[in-house]
């Protein structure tokens, strides 16, 4: 049947069609070392060959793998869990229409963060791109609809999404119910619509292919601080939990914040020994001791702050009013931007914590300001010594780097945030990994943790070692209440439900109805056997300001910052 298929795709107009041997060349390098590998790929370079595409699917019964980027670095890549299907590239789908008016944008599958900073900059709007770590080539709807999330005032991306247009599998034409009322305006805005809502289908579903989606973008605020926190020890910082989950509810316009522990900044650092012989207790004091050699604290806090001058002002004094234990620095954009043409003067002596955090906050720069940068990549690579400087072509899957993301959620609280440290410490040493842990708020009652395993990719023993340490990590966080918010595709049957409970159930039935011959994304977020094939693959500058001037400005930050 999937030879008809074949014969009958390449007549459709305004697709490229590849083989399995060009699929494989084209997406089958991934950061995870999955060797699950497409069927062939259909590259979409007209969306009216949509509709074409997925009735001959239902007629020959053809799984598809909708792909809007390809670059779920750390979650399978481009790679679809079930090895019949067929890539669907809709990379190639670019449009964008941006109203300002509701501060939103009409995007395509395929428009990435750089894309959309363009566009913005082109209508003159004072728009933020949704940003996230992948950069610039980062896509934004299949961030979207994967869950991702970002450190810009919209926070949870898929909430952003007020308008989502498309096809069911069985090729059904779904859109937003305003729509057919003749509200078009309203759909911009009101993402739920009056009575039922079916959006929340497409989010981490396999239910439909989206062709078209409006994103809701934030205004460019009065004013944004960047913030820096810093506790000494593991216990200050679970201490502090409950008074940083009562500021994520009481400060209007904080954002997320991440919190790495010394391992975590230890391994953006280049000159950091990653890769050691030594194992469990012994590596772990091994780190313990360069961290403190290092000067970096057992937890490093990174947030923002959005909103007016007033009100970002007096939020700044409050946190550190209510925050004990921790030191709490604060940078303005401008002040961080006057730092970058005056940090090579500034002197060695007096100036050692501001420079520990010169490159966050550098790197953190254009996250926050809605600009997409590339040095969030950098932790794929952090096995290399000799990798290339990032860029905008960086791609670690093809680089041949090796790294899976596993991101429980955690219950936002000093118990558990307690547990989540010792539990997944002791789980990644356990396997050879180093313990690189962090958390980020995404409410006032959630954690999500971000943990990467690092791995070399070239050495079969270490790729079984980095898999074997993922489904563990996967089993005990499920142990003690904490599901991953998102997972790979070699993984998807670590969180299958029992066949015979309500959930199963529940997806059967709407499975059954809108996707009865299982063409879209097979397997995903669903029960599917792991199967592996095996195919090989072919693989600004610094103005010169004299130095009186740069160490005036650093002093008056560090004045700025200093503990009350």
């Amino acid at each position: 049947m999937s030879n008809t298929f074949y014969s009958a795709i390449l007549k459709v107009p305004g697709i490229d069609v590849l083989t399995r041997e060009g699929a494989a060349n084209a997406y089958g390098a991934d950061t995870g070392a999955s060797n699950r590998l497409p069927k062939g790929a259909i590259v979409v370079k007209d969306a009216d060959a949509i509709e074409t595409i997925l009735a001959l699917a239902n007629t020959h019964k053809t799984p598809l793998w909708p792909i809007s980027g390809g670059r779920n670095f750390g979650y399978g890549t481009a790679l679809p869990v079930d090895p019949r299907s067929y890539i669907l590239d809709l990379s190639n789908l670019k449009r964008i229409n941006i109203d300002v008016g509701s501060a939103t944008a009409l995007i395509e599958p395929g428009v990435t963060q750089a894309d959309l900073h363009e566009a913005i900059k082109k209508s003159g709007a004072n728009l933020l791109v949704p940003t996230t770590g992948v950069g610039p080539n980062g896509n934004i709807l299949g961030n979207a609809l994967d869950g991702g999330y970002g450190l810009t005032p919209i926070a949870d991306h898929f909430a952003a999404v007020c308008e989502l247009s498309g096809y069911w599998g069985n090729g059904t034409e779904f859109r937003h119910t305003y729509q057919d009322l003749n509200c078009p305006e309203m759909a911009k805005r009101w993402s739920a619509g009056t009575g039922y809502s079916w959006s929340g289908l497409l989010r981490q579903g396999n239910f439909g292919i989206v062709t078209k989606a409006r994103v809701q973008l934030a205004r460019s605020p009065e004013a944004c601080r960047i913030l820096i926190f810093e506790w000494k020890s593991d216990a200050e910082f679970v201490a502090a939990q409950p008074a940083l989950n009562l500021l994520s509810e009481d400060i209007p316009g904080i954002g997320g914040i991440i919190m790495m522990n010394n391992f975590r900044i230890l391994s953006t650092q280049v000159d950091t020994p990653l890769a050691s012989p030594l194992e469990g207790n012994e590596r772990a004091d091994f780190l313990r001791k360069l961290a403190k050699e290092r000067k970096i604290s057992a937890w490093t806090g990174l947030g923002t702050l959005y909103g007016s001058k007033a009100s970002v002002k007096g939020a700044v004094a409050d946190i550190r009013r209510r925050l004990k234990g921790v030191r709490v620095w604060s940078f303005s954009p401008e002040q961080i931007r006057q730092l970058q043409k005056v940090e090579r003067y500034l002197p060695r002596w007096g100036f050692a914590s501001l420079r520990r955090h010169f490159g966050a906050l550098v790197n953190t720069l254009g996250t926050v300001e809605g600009f997409p940068i590339v040095a969030f990549l950098k932790i794929a690579y952090a096995l290399d010594p000799t990798a290339k400087k990032l860029d905008v072509k960086s791609h670690p899957a093809k680089d041949g780097a090796g790294i899976l993301w596993y991101a429980p959620l955690v219950p936002f609280n000093s118990d558990e945030v307690e547990q989540y440290r010792q539990v997944m410490s002791a789980c990644l040493l356990q396997h050879g990994f180093d313990p690189l842990l962090a958390v980020t708020s995404r409410s006032p009652r959630v954690l999500s943790g971000t943990i990467p395993i690092l791995f070399d990719r070239k050495k079969p023993e270490e790729v079984a070692r980095a898999k074997a340490c993922y489904r563990h990590l996967v089993k005990v966080g499920l142990e003690h209440g904490w599901p991953p918010y998102r997972l790979g595709v070699d993984y998807m049957d670590l969180i299958a439900c029992p066949a015979d409970s309500p959930s199963a159930k529940v997806q059967r039935l709407l499975k059954n109805a809108l996707d009865k011959n299982n063409v879209i994304a097979s397997g995903r977020y669903e029960h599917a056997k792991p199967v592996e094939t095996h195919v090989e693959i072919d693989l600004e500058k610094l103005i010169a300001i004299p130095e009186d001037y740069s160490q005036e400005l650093a002093l008056a930050i560090q004045k700025e910052n200093a503990e009350a």
